[in-house]
């Protein structure tokens, strides 16, 4: 799979221009089809993001209420774990030490608290796709399961972080856990900022 061809720039852009979450993911989308042309694409307009990022804002409000000094925090994005529906795929790492102000990403690697991971459900209703070898080509499924696990999940994880109550400033990252990691949402001087096309 050519790498250089995943539409990461514009997943960034969308994620942090396009108000319109489910239009964003639409835009994403058409973004991979002009990248690897495919039918594979259609395998994923029909996904409920809605509903995805309504279940994380809850999981994320009670995670930080749990952990109330937070000042980062860190979601990773992890494809293997899903256990047919029962596990997860998204890691939360918290930190009460880092500056929300700086867009440094050195904290990740020193958090205070992990809270309980969460399943996007989404994520794992199409994950099919990006297994099945009768149906899809081996680059249809790498790159699928790429940009839409980073596509979707930055839609989904931005809206709730968005939706977040906390008297605190924040910054956010999330990303592959053992990969590409990028810079979400921060909350500087109590004002929501998107700063998902900033370099980590």
């Amino acid at each position: 799979m050519d790498f250089q061809a995943l539409p990461i720039g514009n997943i960034l852009l969308e994620i942090n221009n396009q108000p319109d979450p489910v239009q964003a993911f639409k835009n994403i989308l058409n973004f991979c089809d002009i990248a690897l042309s495919s039918k594979i694409w259609e395998t994923f307009r029909k996904m409920d993001l809605q509903k995805d990022a309504e279940a994380s804002t809850i999981w994320l409000q009670q995670t930080i209420d749990e952990f109330s000094n937070t000042k980062g925090i860190y979601l990773g994005l992890d494809t293997l774990n899903m256990e047919n529906g029962s596990g997860s795929n998204v890691e939360i790492g918290l930190n009460s030490d880092c500056d929300p102000s700086i867009l440094s990403d050195g904290w990740t690697y020193d958090c205070d608290n992990y809270g309980e991971s969460h399943l996007i459900e989404g994520l794992w209703l199409v994950s099919d796709s990006f297994i099945s070898e009768e149906r899809w080509s081996d680059d249809e499924r790498r790159f699928s399961e790429y940009t839409i696990f980073l596509g979707y999940s930055g839609l989904v994880l931005r809206e709730a972080l968005l939706n977040l109550k906390t008297n605190n400033d924040f910054i956010s990252i999330w990303g592959f856990h053992d990969g590409d990691m990028f810079f979400l949402v921060n909350k500087k001087d109590g004002k929501m900022n998107l700063i998902a096309n900033t370099d980590s």
